[in-house]
């Protein structure tokens, strides 16, 4: 999703999980199976949603966690 006038809360993660309950997102690194690595993908979509989030005051803080008991295992190497 590329309408930056779209609401955060609207906004459709493709590489993660992403949510907005009151003024607070949530985004769920979702890859459990690999210990919810991140992949060149998934740092660019997290670096636009942050750049949205700057000029929209709908969400004021973000919660990032893993899948599957593990946060992240960094960079994906494969």
């Amino acid at each position: 999703m590329t309408d930056s006038h779209i609401p955060l809360a609207a906004y459709k993660a493709e590489h993660f999980e992403f949510s907005v309950a009151g003024r607070v997102g949530s985004i769920v690194l979702a890859r459990p199976e690999r210990k919810n690595p991140l992949t060149f993908e998934s740092y660019a979509e997290l670096v636009s949603l942050f750049h949205r989030a700057a000029s929209d005051s709908s969400v004021r803080a973000f919660v990032i966690s893993g899948a599957g008991g593990n946060f992240c295992s960094g960079g994906d190497v494969h």
